[in-house]
């Protein structure tokens, strides 16, 4: 059962990324309905994404005051809240560098909690 819940677990956190990535393409095509959208599929994928991994923390023998867990859910916690801004505020921001850095801001934030949990340490240590 742990491996079915890890790969759900690796293929939302895959697809949040790919989606993100696919976000920031589409800012430059103005595709704003699409991009609304995706937004809110990517709230619903970072929730079921943070439920997955919780669940995986103590059958894999962590606990949450491990320093990379703990790392990742703040980071998680910035990336929600990124998104959300971005969500809300879609239409009433019409610069689309602003958007452009947001959402490469995403991705960098995605790849630094990937490459903890790969590396079982933090990405400053």
């Amino acid at each position: 059962m742990i491996d079915v819940i890890k790969f759900i677990h690796l293929l939302l956190t895959l697809s949040l990324l790919g989606s993100t990535f696919f976000c920031l393409i589409l800012i430059y095509f103005q595709q704003n309905d699409l991009i609304k959208r995706l937004n809110r599929i990517m709230l619903w994928l970072l929730v079921f994404a943070v439920l997955t991994g919780t669940l995986l923390v103590y059958p894999k023998h962590y606990t949450f005051h491990t320093n990379w867990i703990q790392a990742a859910y703040i980071l998680v916690f910035l990336f929600g809240t990124l998104l959300s801004l971005l969500a809300v505020f879609r239409k009433k921001r019409p610069w689309r560098w602003l958007s452009g850095i947001s959402y490469f801001f995403l991705i960098i934030l995605l790849i630094v909690i990937i490459h903890d949990a790969v590396t079982k340490t933090t990405f400053l240590l």
